[in-house]
């Protein structure tokens, strides 16, 4: 008896640790990466240094995530 308990207490603990393993990586992907059009708003708006300006009044993307994603409008 006690070893049936045991069996099934340590398949517990291996279901548990596997769950907590696919929640962790599922964790890591949460925000996907910028589409093409957002690039492509970052690096306009970079390149013509109107990233405070006319990349907020679009609207696409936010300048954090230029910066944060592709290192520009910083």
């Amino acid at each position: 008896m006690k070893k049936n308990a045991l069996i099934s207490l340590l398949f517990l603990l291996i279901m548990l640790v596997a769950v907590g393993c696919k929640t962790a990586e599922q964790g890591k992907s949460t925000k996907p990466a910028l589409s093409e059009l957002q690039i492509e708003a970052c690096n306009s708006a970079d390149a013509a240094k109107t990233c405070d300006t006319r990349l907020v009044e679009v609207g696409i993307v936010l300048k954090e995530d230029c910066c944060k994603e592709l290192g520009k409008c910083c």
